[in-house]
């Protein structure tokens, strides 16, 4: 029998041989629409397969424009970008490593330590080269169906990510993101629409068996993933599968938000990831603003997960409230009245949150984080809890400050 309370008011290898494997049916529904998305297929190498084994091939062969869709496998070694080639001349993005449509890059398979793209020596100025809004990774993916697999993202604090989904030229991406360590950028993963240029764009991903590693220095914030519409990629859709994936050291976990952005939606669902170490797990918003200007309205956030961990999240990062897990459906920082209509759903299926500084489970329906007003009206919580979930401790509250008309709301489910 359930129990309801209610809160309102208040390949590289690669196998170098033309095999094509399909991942299986683990499949999910995307955007409401009915439609059912793949998990990320192994490319087939026989079309146009290319290896290179330093730093100067594998900028010529990423670069070159005659090499959309290749397949590019690293032989063992660290590649050292930078932003001049030997001969001083600048090279193509700040020395970031772009992939053209349906490239993939592959390093040696069984092994993520083998092949290491080193990012430490690039400054701030070869991550925002190009870049309308603000900072970008070190290895930049996005156009058609891109892939990364089996090897070692160096970075820096001034990268914005290790791997980052944000190159637009298709309405719809699918990316692969698998056996890789990122460490050392200000985020593991991101996977994000950012601004105009991609409204209505879709991304779906496929994160998996991934150790995502927080800098020791902080500029900005710092997350392990980010999967998110972000400032003004209204109506953006963004579906992914989280598998296996470990993040620490980070101020959070995970980040699954429509931040500054309206109309959007953001689907996952995660399946034994494990956020530990970091200052809060990991922070789930339906509208998410914390800046001055701008709204984050109308969006739809849901997050399922089964036997994931979000556990000892204890890390002295500044920056961010501690905590396992939070839940909010209007999020905002100074602004009120920025975040509204917003609704998020969160499933937990024998999922662990335990052990965490100050709160485990921290859910609201909308907060205002300085007080002087509230975040927006309209923002509708449910979190469902089943199996070992249900015993987890959850602090509610439908709105902060309190919302007088009762618009924002919150449920609990176990």
């Amino acid at each position: 029998m359930s129990k309801r309370s209610t809160f309102s008011a208040g390949a590289a290898f690669l196998l170098m041989t033309a095999v094509a494997c399909d991942q299986g049916a683990d499949r999910i529904t995307a955007g409401g629409r009915g439609s059912s998305v793949p998990r990320q297929p192994q490319r087939s190498i026989a079309a146009n397969a290319l290896y290179v084994t330093n730093v100067e091939q594998l900028y010529a062969e990423v670069n070159n424009p005659e090499n959309e869709g290749a397949v590019i496998t690293l032989a063992p070694g660290r590649y050292v970008l930078s932003a001049k080639n030997p001969l001083g001349v600048d090279r193509s993005h700040g020395g970031r490593l772009e992939l053209q449509l349906d490239m993939s890059l592959y390093g040696v398979s069984g092994d993520r330590s083998a092949v290491v793209i080193d990012a430490t020596g690039l400054d701030s100025l070869s991550f925002m080269k190009e870049v309308s809004f603000g900072r970008s990774g070190a290895v930049r993916i996005g156009r058609g169906s891109n892939t990364v697999e089996w090897l070692t993202v160096l970075g820096n604090p001034a990268s914005a990510a290790g791997i980052a989904a944000e190159l637009t030229g298709t309405a719809t991406t699918r990316i692969r993101v698998a056996h890789v360590v990122s460490s050392g950028s200000s985020r593991g993963v991101d996977i994000r629409n950012a601004g105009a240029p991609m409204i209505g764009r879709r991304i779906e991903a496929e994160i998996f068996d991934n150790e995502f590693i927080g800098p020791t220095e902080v500029q900005g914030m710092s997350e392990g993933i980010r999967v998110a519409n972000f400032v003004g990629a209204d109506h953006g859709i963004v579906v992914a599968t989280l598998s296996g994936n470990r993040a620490r050291g980070f101020q959070l976990g995970c980040i699954i938000a429509n931040n500054k952005s309206s109309n959007g939606v953001v689907e996952v669902r995660s399946s034994s990831d494990r956020f530990i170490g970091n200052a809060l797990g990991c922070l789930i918003a339906g509208g998410l603003n914390l800046g001055s200007t701008g709204v984050a309205n109308s969006n739809r956030t849901t997050f399922e997960a089964r036997r994931s961990q979000f556990v000892a999240n204890r890390a002295q990062i500044p920056g961010i409230e501690p905590g396992g897990l939070r839940v909010v459906g209007g999020l905002a920082k100074v602004k009120s009245y920025a975040t509204s209509d917003n609704t998020v759903s969160v499933t937990l299926w024998n999922s662990v949150v335990s052990g965490n500084q100050v709160v485990n489970l921290e859910a609201f329906g909308a907060w205002q984080q300085s007080l002087t007003g509230i975040a927006g009206t309209n923002n509708r919580v449910t979190i469902e809890l089943y199996g070992a979930s249900e015993h987890i401790d959850v602090v509610a509250m439908a709105s902060l400050p309190v919302d007088v008309n009762g618009t924002n709301q919150l449920q609990i489910i176990r």
